[in-house]
C-alpha cells in the first residue's frame, strides 16, 4: 500500500520555492515507478506534464484562498465599526442572535449591558468631535479589555454601546456590569492639556435561550435610561442642596458675632 507525501512547511501555497512543484513531481513519479516496478522512470514529457499539472493546482490553490482572506475581511467590514474597531450594530445583532441559539442548547443563561455615555455631547461642543472620536475609543477600549473573548463588544451608534455576556448567571454578570460602570465612570482623558472625566449610564438585563432579541435589547435599553434618570435626578438634588448649603453656612457666619 502506498504512504502519503510527507508534508513539509515550504509545500504550502505561500511558501512554495520555484523548485517545489518539480521537487513533488520527482517524487511522485520515484514512488510510481517503485509501485510498477518498473526499471525505467517515465519519460521527461510525462515529468513536465505532471510538474505543469501540479504547479496550476498550487497556483490555483493560493488564489483559491486569497479570494476567501477577500472575502473575510469584506465581511468583518460589515459587521465592525470603523471608528472603533469593535462590532457595530450589525455585529451585535448577530452576536446576540448567536448567544441566544447557544443558550438554546445549553439551559445557560446570559446578561446583555447596554452603555449610554453622560452628556457626551458636551465633550464635543468643548473640546470638539476629535475629543469626541477619542473619548468612543477609549471605552470601547475598555470594555473589550474587560471582557472575555467568548463575550461581544459592540457600538451601536452615537455614544451608546452594548456587552453580550454569554453563559454567565445573573449574578455573577450584574457584578461584571457594576465593575464595568464603575470603570467607566472613573475613565478620564487628557485631551490637549484638558483632563476629560466620563460618565456612562449601564442597563443590565438577565436573558434566556427562549427570549426573543428585540425584546432583550428592548428591557436593556428601559433598564439603562431608568439608571440615567436616577443619576440625572442625583445630580440636580446635588446642584440644588449646595447653594443651600452655602446659604446655611453664610447665615451662621453672620450670626456668629451676635452671639458672641
Amino acid at each position: 500500500m502506498s504512504r502519503p507525501i510527507p508534508h513539509r512547511a515550504d509545500q504550502g501555497p505561500e511558501g512554495r520555492g520555484p523548485d517545489a512543484a518539480e521537487t513533488l513531481a520527482d517524487e511522485l513519479l520515484a514512488r510510481l515507478g517503485a509501485e510498477r516496478g518498473a526499471s525505467e522512470p517515465p519519460g521527461e514529457s510525462y515529468r513536465r506534464l505532471l510538474r505543469e499539472a501540479l504547479s496550476a493546482a498550487a497556483e490555483a490553490r493560493g488564489e483559491l484562498l486569497q479570494e476567501r482572506r477577500e472575502a473575510e475581511r469584506l465581511r468583518r467590514l460589515t459587521v465592525t465599526d470603523a471608528q472603533t474597531g469593535v462590532l457595530n450594530r450589525r455585529g451585535f445583532e448577530q452576536a446576540l442572535e448567536r448567544a441566544l441559539a447557544r443558550l438554546q442548547r445549553t439551559g445557560e443563561t446570559g446578561l446583555l449591558l447596554v452603555v449610554d455615555l453622560d452628556n457626551f455631547k458636551q465633550i464635543n461642543d468643548a473640546h470638539g468631535h476629535a475629543a469626541g472620536d477619542l473619548a468612543l475609543a477609549a471605552v470601547a477600549s475598555l470594555l473589550s479589555r474587560h471582557t472575555r473573548a467568548t463575550d461581544a463588544v459592540a457600538r451601536l451608534g452615537g455614544d451608546e454601546f452594548a456587552v453580550v455576556l454569554g453563559g454567565t448567571d445573573e449574578t455573577a454578570g450584574r457584578l461584571k456590569a457594576a465593575r464595568l460602570e464603575a470603570l467607566l465612570n472613573a475613565l478620564t482623558l487628557t485631551w490637549r492639556g484638558a483632563t476629560i472625566a466620563l460618565s456612562a449610564s449601564v442597563g443590565a438585563v438577565s436573558y434566556g435561550g427562549e427570549d426573543l432579541a428585540d425584546e432583550v435589547v428592548h428591557r436593556a435599553d428601559l433598564d439603562m435610561y431608568q439608571k440615567k434618570r436616577l443619576t440625572a435626578a442625583a445630580s440636580r438634588e446635588a446642584a440644588n442642596a449646595e447653594p443651600a448649603a452655602a446659604a446655611r453656612r453664610d447665615a451662621i457666619l453672620l450670626d456668629a458675632p451676635a452671639r458672641g
